[in-house]
């Protein structure tokens, strides 16, 4: 390249940073009187971001809208309209941080009359790579402008082909903006932030205190709706550019912080339900793998590890032969529910034999349903369906409960049984749920793994021992009441035998005074 083509890249990044810097003076610091604390498949290069083309899922948001802090409304001094927000890719709207090309003309249009306010608005997020960029922490936005330009192409390749159109300097942009705001995020919501005490430390800084409150304020006032934003399927960054970010502020923003960018990240969601696989979150490995974004590295925290695979040689688009029946029905052919024996998050559905293979067993994981619930698992089931690299095993956990959850007496059952905990939904609304997900997997591949559940339940009902013993119970016991009492005259002929028997016996036997 010649000294004037590399005269011209020089000066746009330094227009760039300079910009950014302008509209950070701009904002206005105020601190609130309320503040908290601190060809997919085997193809490597498939994308993992998508817009989302189908219908808005208006009810899903305004199911979330409970979860809202109403009363805490500064800084920013506006509710959170869940009806005129920016637009996430499945039907859910962005209400705290808007991120990614996708959502980068609601972020700088934040301020515009057509449509409520985000809370981290364009200049917010200048302001926060402003600080970055200070001496304390020393975030060269020059040199980062750059890396971004060179991998244009890398970044490009995370996204769906065609699905956005932006300049390569444009796009270096929006990935230091967003970047610094989701990396600043992390900083703020990761559950390591009790061991350092960091943000406290930064926040009564006499130099930088009353900076990092305000830049802070909204992520910490709106901690769920935050981690929900960053779940959302189009509001992602390649997780590649978090780690660049995280390099260049380990040992200044991020100082005294041992852990990976990875660990960070995916502590940010400890309190998001379903919970993490396999129990304690120190007890889950790092992932060994490429991690794409946020909401991939939250879907392998969640999903059983090793199973529901897409393989080329398996794939089968329509349901099995013997699919899953509901709730009540493995009631009534002596088959039992019980909570998951691993750890609570762990989106798996067992079956198991008892009792010389006469009695079944359906083991489930308990289910914590809240306002963000059927939100996050139809962002989950849309990456699935998407990226099928990544498996379907948030697709098989929703086909599963769709499948059991048929009417409210199957939800009653099952809520009885402890797998519908912590829910304050009613019976209807849990299977208005799952069968409201089934548009997300219409016509869906189908796992092994699946398939092997399902083939496993039925032929257990169709051996001759289930049988035999299925249709001595109906025959014998067809109703709890009979059952009762053909058991309590069971015992009372018992007591009578016995009485009679002992009192024959004292007759030919009396007792000798």
């Amino acid at each position: 390249m010649d000294m004037q083509g590399l005269g011209r890249r020089e000066s746009w990044m330094e227009k760039v940073t300079l910009k950014i810097n302008q509209v950070a003076d701009g904002v206005s610091l105020s601190i609130p009187p309320y503040f908290r604390r601190f060809d997919r498949i085997n193809n490597e290069e498939c994308p993992s971001i998508f817009m989302w083309p189908r219908r808005q899922v208006a009810d899903a948001v305004a199911a979330a809208a409970p979860m809202l802090m109403t009363a805490a409304q500064t800084p920013s001094q506006q509710p959170l309209d869940h009806t005129s927000s920016s637009r996430g890719s499945t039907g859910g709207n962005v209400m705290v941080a808007a991120v990614g090309p996708y959502n980068h003309h609601q972020s700088e249009s934040s301020t515009s009359s057509e449509s409520a306010p985000l809370l981290i608005t364009y200049a917010k997020k200048c302001a926060i790579v402003k600080f970055l960029a200070r001496r304390e922490f020393g975030l060269d936005t020059v040199a980062f402008l750059g890396w971004a330009l060179k991998n244009d192409g890398r970044v490009r390749g995370c996204y769906e082909r065609d699905s956005f159109t932006m300049s390569p300097q444009k796009l270096a942009e929006v990935l230091l903006l967003d970047g610094c705001l989701v990396l600043f995020a992390v900083f703020l919501l990761r559950s390591s932030v009790r061991e350092d005490c960091r943000p406290a430390e930064l926040a009564h800084n006499t130099e930088l205190g009353k900076e990092f409150m305000y830049l802070s304020a909204d992520i910490s006032l709106h901690m769920k709706q935050t981690r929900v934003d960053l779940l959302l399927l189009g509001n992602q960054i390649p997780f590649f550019v978090l780690a660049k970010l995280h390099s260049l502020l380990e040992r200044t923003f991020f100082t005294g912080i041992k852990h990976s960018i990875q660990k960070l990240a995916l502590s940010c969601f400890d309190d998001i339900r379903p919970g993490r696989s396999g129990g304690s979150a120190g007890a889950v490995p790092p992932p060994t793998f490429q991690v794409h974004h946020l909401l991939h590295l939250f879907h392998w925290s969640r999903v059983p590890p090793g199973k529901h695979a897409v393989d080329t040689s398996t794939i089968l688009r329509h349901e099995p032969e013997s699919n899953l029946p509901c709730a009540t029905w493995f009631e009534d052919s002596l088959t039992s529910f019980s909570k998951h024996a691993a750890g609570p998050g762990t989106l798996d559905i067992v079956f198991q034999k008892r009792m010389l293979g006469v009695r079944g067993v359906l083991r489930v994981p308990a289910l914590h349903i809240h306002g963000y619930s059927e939100l996050l698992f139809r962002n989950l089931v849309a990456f699935e369906q998407r990226h099928l690299r990544c498996g379907l095993g948030v697709t098989a956990y929703c086909i599963c409960m769709a499948r059991l959850l048929q009417g409210e007496a199957d939800a009653k059952l099952l809520r009885n049984c402890g797998i519908l905990a912590h829910t304050h939904e009613t019976d209807k609304e849990v299977v208005d749920l799952f069968r409201g997900l089934a548009d997300e997997y219409r016509d869906t591949f189908y796992s092994s793994d699946l398939l092997g559940l399902c083939e496993d339940v039925a032929a257990h009902h169709r051996s001759p021992a289930s049988r035999a013993v299925k249709w001595v119970v109906l025959q014998c016991f067809p109703r709890q009441t009979v059952t009762f009492f053909v058991i309590l005259g069971a015992l009372i002929s018992i007591a009578t035998l016995v009485n009679t028997v002992y009192s024959v016996y004292r007759f030919y036997h009396p007792v000798k005074h």
